[in-house]
Parts: C-alpha cells; sequence; structure tokens
C-alpha cells in the first residue's frame, strides 16, 4: 500500500516508499483528493509533507531497503563518498569491509554493481516524490501554496541536476549530447517530453525554469528550519547550475545573492575558531555557515541500523561504525594534504603521516571501559591510519558514541564565496584572486597570499580551495569533469593497490 502518513496530530507527515497512489486508510492516512483538500485547511499537513520529501534522500536502506541491510545504502552522503572516492581526494583502505571499493577502481561504471544503481536510483525515488506531491497541492492561489508547489519544484531541479553532471557529459561542448530521461508531474507536462534521454540542454533548461519560478515563489517564505530549502538555497543551485553552464556573470550573480539572502538569517562562513571545534562541526543544521542540511537524529536510525549511516562510514568519531570499528577509515589524499599550508587551520582536519593533528590535542574517546587519546585504539575502537579525517563530527560531540546519526551538509555558505571568487576571474582574474584572498585570510588561513600560491594559476587554485573546503561534501568529482583536469592516486599518496 503506498501512503502518506499524517503523524502529530496532522503536523508531520512520512512519504512511504513509493511515495504513489494517496489513499486514505484508518491509521490516519491523507491521501487523493483528501489531501488536497486537508492542505488548503491546514498548511502544516503541507510543511510535513514538504520535509518529509527532503529527508527521503537521506535516509537509511534508502534504495534497496531494510531487508538487504546494504552499508552504502544511505542516500545521497553515499553518493558524496562515491564521488570523492572516484576522484581520489577521498582514500578508502583495502578491506573486505570497504563498501566502497567499487567507487575506488571505478567498478561503479558497471552497470551490474549496486552502487551506481543506488546513486541513480534515489534521486528518481526523489523525484517520484516530487511529482506526487506537485500532482496534490491545489491550484496554488496563496503564497503558502505557491512556496511549497516552488519546493517541490526546487528539489526536483536538484535532484535532476545532481543526475545530469553524474550521467552525462558535462555542459559545455555537449550541450546536444543525450543526458538522462526525465519524469514530470501530471500538472506540468512540457509539450513533446517522453521519457526517453533528453539532451543535456534540454535538462538544464528544465532545470533553470524550476529554479526561476522557485526563487520567484519563495519571496518571503519562512522555512521551518535547515532540512528545507528557502530562497537563499535557490539562488545557492543557481549558483552552481549557472558555474558548471560557464555562465560566469549569471553565477556571480546568485551566488552574490545567495550570500546576502543567508546573511539576512545570519548565516555567514564558519571562523577558524569554529572550524577548529573537532566533533562539533559539520554535524548539524544548528552549525552558523549552513543554509541546507539533511536531517538525521538518533530517531532515524533504523533498528540494529547503526552500522549502516552515513557517520558510521564518513566520520571518524564514534563506535558502532565501519570506520573505527573495522579500521576502515577515510583519509584525504596525501599529494592534496600535502598542499594545504601549515597555517591553514583545515590541515588539521586530518591527522598527518604520524596520525597526528593540533586540534585532537588532548582530545580522548572511550570505548568498553578504556579510554584512550583520540585516534588511539582502545576497547574495539582502531588506530586512526594516516590522514584519517576528524572533519566530520559526531552526535553532541560525544567521541566513541554509539549514537551513529547526524546531520549532512547540503550546502553552506563557504561554497558561494568559491563560486563567486571563480565566477569573477573567469571574467577579470584579479577581482577572483582578491575574492578568494580575502575569504581564504579571513576565514581559514591569515598568513595566506594569492601570490604566493602552490599552483600555476588562478583556475587550478580555486580547484584546489574547493578540493580542500568541499572535501566529502559531494564536489570533488563533478569538478574534475567540468574542468577537465586530472587526479593523482597513486605517485607520491597514500592511495591503496585497488584504486592505484
Amino acid at each position: 500500500m503506498n501512503k502518506i502518513y499524517a503523524l502529530s496530530l496532522g503536523a508531520v507527515a512520512v512519504f512511504a516508499v513509493s511515495c504513489a497512489d494517496l489513499e486514505t486508510q484508518p491509521e490516519g492516512e491523507v491521501i487523493g483528493d483528501q489531501f488536497t483538500e486537508s492542505v488548503k485547511r491546514d498548511n502544516a499537513l503541507l510543511e510535513g509533507v514538504a520535509k518529509s520529501a527532503f529527508f527521503n534522500i537521506g535516509k537509511e536502506y534508502n534504495v534497496f531497503g531494510i531487508s538487504q541491510g546494504r552499508a552504502d545504502d544511505f542516500g545521497y552522503p553515499a553518493d558524496c563518498l562515491s564521488d570523492g572516492t572516484n576522484a581520489g581526494d577521498i582514500v578508502g583502505v583495502n578491506s573486505g569491509y570497504n563498501w566502497f571499493s567499487a567507487a575506488a577502481n571505478y567498478n561503479d561504471r558497471n552497470v551490474n554493481y549496486a552502487n551506481p544503481y543506488e546513486r541513480w536510483a534515489m534521486y528518481y525515488n526523489q523525484i517520484k516524490c516530487c511529482n506526487d506531491l506537485l500532482n496534490n497541492i491545489p491550484e496554488a492561489t496563496t503564497p503558502e501554496l505557491k512556496a511549497y508547489q516552488a519546493l517541490g519544484k526546487a528539489l526536483r531541479a536538484f535532484d535532476y541536476f545532481q543526475l545530469v553532471q553524474r550521467y552525462a557529459l558535462t555542459y559545455a561542448g555537449h550541450a546536444k549530447d543525450p543526458a538522462v530521461p526525465m519524469y514530470l508531474s501530471d500538472n506540468d507536462k512540457t509539450e513533446g517530453l517522453t521519457t526517453a534521454r533528453q539532451t543535456v540542454e534540454f535538462v538544464y533548461n528544465f532545470i533553470e525554469k524550476e529554479l526561476d519560478e522557485a526563487a520567484t515563489n519563495l519571496e518571503g517564505f519562512s522555512r521551518p528550519d535547515k532540512s528545507v530549502m528557502n530562497q537563499a538555497v535557490v539562488y545557492g543551485l543557481k549558483a552552481r547550475v549557472s558555474l558548471v553552464k560557464q555562465d560566469w556573470a549569471k553565477a556571480a550573480e546568485y551566488a552574490q545573492k545567495a550570500i546576502d539572502l543567508a546573511a539576512q538569517e545570519g548565516i555567514a562562513p564558519a571562523s577558524i575558531d569554529e572550524v577548529s571545534q573537532v566533533g562539533n562541526m559539520f554535524i548539524s543544521n544548528d552549525e552558523p555557515n549552513w543554509m541546507w542540511g539533511l536531517s538525521f537524529g538518533p530517531t532515524n536510525i533504523e533498528t540494529d541500523g547503526e552500522y549502516e549511516t552515513w557517520v558510521s562510514q564518513i566520520s571518524s568519531l564514534a563506535s558502532y561504525s565501519y570506520t573505527t570499528e573495522t579500521g576502515c577509515f577515510r583519509a584525504i589524499n596525501s599529494h592534496l594534504w600535502n598542499t594545504i599550508a601549515d597555517s591553514d587551520v583545515r590541515k588539521g582536519w586530518w591527522v598527518d603521516g604520524d596520525c597526528k593533528s593540533p586540534l585532537i590535542e588532548g582530545l580522548l574517546w572511550s570505548n568498553s571501559g578504556e579510554t584512550a587519546p583520540l585516534g588511539v585504539g582502545c576497547g574495539n575502537l582502531f588506530d586512526f591510519i594516516p590522514y584519517t579525517n576528524v572533519k566530520f563530527g559526531v552526535y553532541q560531540g560525544q567521541f566513541g558514541t554509539t549514537q551513529t546519526c547526524g546531520d549532512f551538509p547540503m550546502m553552506r555558505v563557504e561554497e558561494m564565496y568559491l563560486i563567486l571568487a571563480e565566477a569573477q576571474g573567469r571574467q577579470d582574474e584579479a577581482r577572483g584572486a582578491a575574492t578568494l584572498e580575502q575569504f581564504v585570510k579571513t576565514y581559514r588561513d591569515p598568513a595566506y597570499s594569492y601570490a604566493e600560491k602552490p599552483t600555476a594559476d588562478f583556475i587550478d587554485e580555486v580547484w584546489r580551495q574547493r578540493r580542500i573546503e568541499l572535501w566529502g561534501e559531494g564536489f570533488a568529482m563533478n569538478d574534475i569533469l567540468r574542468l577537465k583536469k586530472p587526479m593523482v592516486r597513486y605517485q607520491g599518496t597514500d592511495d591503496p593497490i585497488i584504486s592505484r
């Protein structure tokens, strides 16, 4: 039975697995025409449905379901981990416990593997949820209904943007090449559209149209929390799309607009001190630099599902994790790490070759009645490996906790500054370089000088800064493709033999 469940007095709703036909059931589900009539009376119900649509892409057992128990099936963060592993910026270990080895040796390009299917199906599943939502919203005659319709369109645009980057050639030079199939709601069919693969240009045009409409209709919208998009996030998505399309003027305009709108919410780049707090950073929607994040708390962990979460596979700080209890830590490519200046706070987001970082000095973790310095094995916890990340935090900052939950960043304002710098520099290198230098000096490395950069040119330096700042957040492989850059996965790096 395909349903929407209305919970907590109708204020919170959760989509069922397929988010398909809506019916009324004794348990209190609100479906079809009754759903349409209900949202006319109670926008809180619509808010709950919208929130559940956003949650859908970050839940456990996302595609194959709980019966399969796959530890790589945790939605968008799993796609981000695969992306960074493809690019070589995330380094795993050669182990039977490494669920992402297929991304390391490019077996995820094999149609028979689960990894590429998960990364494909989760977006189309969420598109189905968006289409069902849009089908059942009555004619958008009020600002509230227009706003929730805009959220459905914006989230669907995000999904298609991810798909077209992952499963088609990049926009520049390939606009007429085939991209991905498109499925729309009954209310917004495009003339001539079929479910066959559309061209790259068609998909991007559709994405831009959706985001333009969403930006307009989210004017003045007050979201319930950061797990739901708002106008600032939509402008951030427009900046991302324009960057890929090489529309530099629009990319700069939209990035600045996103920065300005985010500032109205009190969102600004995290300070050097704030990104020095190992355990308490990159883990919560409450962080003041997050524009949008997946919400994933203790109640979202399935029974006996502690090992199948993103924290279990990416963070290095909790027990009941593949990282700490099998030694499958996620490390940075040492070639990239070596380009980070000692004065840059981000160098401490990973331990060095001797498994030390100034950011973890004096910190302890505990397990099975034992306590040790953070990163030194105790109880069931393994020693860190060289270049292990301590970037991603842990629930409530409790090292060794069994709670493998935490929010995941979908968009941070720092990304907007990097888009702004690149887009400006593509038009006027001096201006872009000044923006980049100001950002890095103010928020990451007081000693930074663009003139003394370790890279050959402006684009390489922006790319390096993106690789460092956004490590693990899902941009690495897409950047390689759009910039047509090489990757270093062996010579002088810590890559294991499976990814050389």
